[in-house]
């Protein structure tokens, strides 16, 4: 509670500030979702750039890991394979550095879950399509469809990532995916709203990042 607390009033008191400018509460859920990702850009800039790092390094050593399974075994592997590591400064625990961005935005989903789950003034706030913030959309034939939605664009921000995504990051990031999607089916709009701009928002950052990605692996190749 002592991380989640202040976050939680920081978005109350953003969202309040915003309906007062827009008078829409679906406006201040978007302006909310915008103005924090703006403030967190620099982590997720810094998370980004050592998850980049980390992928090229892995990709260069691949055929000489590949090389290495079919050469050598037991001890003569280990230490090939050691040798291979300090060549390129890298160590394998350097992999959960690649759960930094998740673990940015686990505290944000829970405090954003618990404001605007049961945001008494959303109740009979309506936004374009959405009938009551409140409520879940129902919006074809009782099928809510923003959580969909939210659930594509977030598998769309992985595709961005392309063939930077190992098997396991394209499975967890695909499991990420559907828990969202279990977790807000059934929840307000509101809420939905916001993650799903958040997505829409993360679509444009894996734009950006794959083609930063390119320029840093050819860089290690020129290097290496």
């Amino acid at each position: 509670m002592l991380l989640i607390e202040p976050i939680r009033i920081a978005l109350l008191f953003v969202l309040d500030q915003a309906y007062l400018l827009t008078g829409s509460y679906g406006l201040a859920i978007v302006a909310m979702s915008l103005l924090f990702n703006l403030a967190l850009w620099p982590a997720y800039h810094f998370a980004e750039r050592i998850q980049d790092r980390e992928r090229a390094i892995q990709r260069l050593m691949a055929p000489k890991m590949e090389e290495f399974k079919f050469a050598f075994k037991g001890q003569e592997r280990y230490w090939m394979i050691r040798a291979l590591y300090r060549q390129y400064g890298y160590h394998p625990v350097y992999a959960l550095r690649g759960l930094v961005p998740l673990c940015i935005q686990i505290p944000f989903f829970i405090a954003t879950f618990g404001l605007l789950s049961h945001y008494q003034p959303l109740q009979g706030q309506s936004f374009l399509l959405l009938d009551d913030l409140s409520r879940p959309d129902s919006l074809l034939f009782g099928i809510n469809v923003l959580p969909v939605v939210m659930t594509a664009l977030n598998i769309l921000s992985a595709y961005f990532y392309g063939d930077q995504l190992s098997e396991r990051e394209w499975f967890q990031s695909a499991a990420i995916a559907l828990v969202f999607l279990v977790l807000l089916y059934p929840s307000a709009s509101g809420l939905v709203l916001y993650w799903t701009i958040n997505n829409l928002i993360s679509v444009g950052k894996s734009l950006f990042y794959a083609s930063n990605r390119m320029r840093l692996f050819t860089e290690m190749q020129k290097c290496s």
